[in-house]
């Protein structure tokens, strides 16, 4: 159920792609502590972005989930970070925005957690 969005003005190759899903997909199960089977994650490359007037690299990021903790965003935030700056080499242009989510509004094989 944790859903993770990356959005970033730089052009990822396929392979680049794959390490951050791979990657990102197993540090959101282990920190929000959720199956990984479960978890979520898309990356948009090369979106048109601009940040504090500048169209330098810049990410977005969106993770959602049921029971969201909110004493968490902090390490959560720092983690999420630390994998931008892995692949994108930058987290100084990043913004995380948390959204947890009640359960009957995240919906899963026609029925609802």
């Amino acid at each position: 159920m944790p859903y993770l969005k990356i959005q970033t003005n730089l052009p990822l190759t396929e392979k680049a792609e794959h390490s951050i899903l791979k990657s990102a997909s197993s540090l959101v199960a282990s920190e929000l502590g959720k199956p990984e089977e479960f978890v979520m994650i898309a990356v948009q490359p090369d979106t048109p972005m601009m940040f504090g007037g500048s169209d330098d690299p810049v990410a977005f990021l969106e993770l959602k989930s049921i029971a969201l903790p909110g004493a968490k965003t902090k390490q959560l935030s720092q983690s999420l970070c630390t994998l931008i700056k892995e692949h994108l080499d930058s987290m100084e242009r990043v913004y995380v925005k948390f959204i947890d989510v009640k359960r009957g509004m995240w919906g899963w094989k026609g029925d609802t957690f």
